[in-house]
Parts: structure tokens; sequence; C-alpha cells
């Protein structure tokens, strides 16, 4: 049987894939719903800093976010307690991609997609709550914590006499977290005036990546029921 020293979802490949749909999730939701749903310490910044002049509307559609996201984080841990093979992080991944794939051909009610996005994110955080980039750990949809580490680990390699590989590997692995994010955020921004709905479809094959890259490695390397 081949060996598997790093499990699927500690792999570079998951990484910046997640990385990518964070940034862009995040940008497609803000500029359509003027509201986030993976960043949710963004939105209660955004909630607070705006109290006294934003609308009833934009209220509503942030505290909804909040909430549902919550709600999906709580039902991600109950679907991991009660795992019993491996996939059960791709039970939580795909309500989130079929959301994002059916959305454009959805009416556009923001209270109500806003809030099936949070429930399917807090889903998906909790799946790879504790991830890791190959041995590094780091935080998927928000960067903020993945931005300090790569200046960190930079910093720690160039002014390091002895140069350590290792060391420069962990500096590369959050850059390529940082910029996959980055590059998520921009391919949105891009491609919107276009694809205008549309867009959303970058998270669901970023997704589409993530399940197919996670399944086939499980399959691959007999982690069926080792990796739960």
């Amino acid at each position: 049987m081949p060996s598997q020293t790093i499990m699927p979802q500690n792999s570079r490949f998951n990484a910046i894939a997640l990385g990518f749909m964070g940034g862009a999730l995040d940008i497609y939701c803000q500029i359509h719903y003027n509201s986030l749903v993976a960043t949710q310490t963004g939105n209660i910044l955004l909630l607070i800093a705006n109290m006294h002049s934003q609308a009833l509307a934009e209220t509503l559609i942030r505290l909804c976010s909040i909430l549902f996201f919550s709600l999906g984080f709580i039902f991600g841990i109950i679907l991991k307690n009660h795992a019993k093979s491996a996939f059960w992080r791709v039970h939580a991944i795909a309500p989130l991609m079929l959301l994002t794939f059916l959305l454009p051909f959805l009416p556009e009610t923001k209270l109500v997609l806003v809030s099936l996005l949070a429930i399917a994110t807090g889903m998906l955080t909790l799946t790879f709550s504790g991830s890791q980039i190959e041995t590094h750990s780091y935080t998927i949809l928000m960067t903020s914590g993945n931005y300090r580490k790569m200046l960190s680990s930079w910093f720690a390699y160039l002014t390091s006499k002895e140069k350590s590989p290792l060391l420069k590997r962990e500096a590369i692995n959050y850059s390529l977290v940082v910029g996959s994010f980055v590059s998520g955020a921009f391919s949105i921004f891009l491609l919107e005036p276009l694809l205008h709905r549309k867009t959303i479809w970058l998270v669901s094959l970023s997704l589409v990546l993530v399940i197919y890259h996670y399944s086939s490695n499980v399959i691959r390397y007999k982690l069926h029921y080792i990796n739960i």
C-alpha cells in the first residue's frame, strides 16, 4: 500500500484552492450583497462601524450572515462527531459547492441567499478547522493570520545564517496561501463586470478541485477509516 505522510486535507494544493475560494467568496458577497459570509469578524466590525448610517436591510443581512454561519459551524461539529469515514469532509463541502453552482439561477433575494451561503460556509469552515499546509498551521477563509505568519517566516529565513530549507518552505507555503486569497478576490473583481452573478462559479470550481483532490487521495492511500 502506498504511504502518505501528509493527510490530503493538509496538502499544499488544498490550501491554495481554499485560499482562492475564500477571497473569491467574500468579495463576491460584498459586491452583490454588501455583506461577508466567510469573514464574520469583518461583518461584526462593519455592523458596529456603520451602526448610525446603514439601512435596516443591510443590518439584517449581516446579522443573518453571522447567525447562519454559526448554525452551519454547529452542524459541521455534529457531522464530524458522527463521521464514520474520511468522506465526512466531502459531505460538509458539498452544500457550498452545489449552492454556488446553482446561485446564478436562483431569485436574487439577498437575505435568503446570504443566509444559505453563510450556513454552508460555516459547515466548510469546521471541516478544515485546525488545518495545516503540509506541517504548518494556517487559517482558511481569513488570511490576516496567514499574512503575519508569512512575514515572520520570511524574516526568520532571511535573517538566519543557516538558511534552512524547511524554514524557506514554510515561508513559501504561507506566501502561497496569502497569494491565492488575493488572487481569488482580484479574479472576482475583474470578471464580475463580464460574468456578473456567474462569477460565483469560480468558488464552485475551487471546491470541485478540493473535493476531487481530497477524495482521490483518500482512495489512493486507503485512508477511508484512518483519516477521520
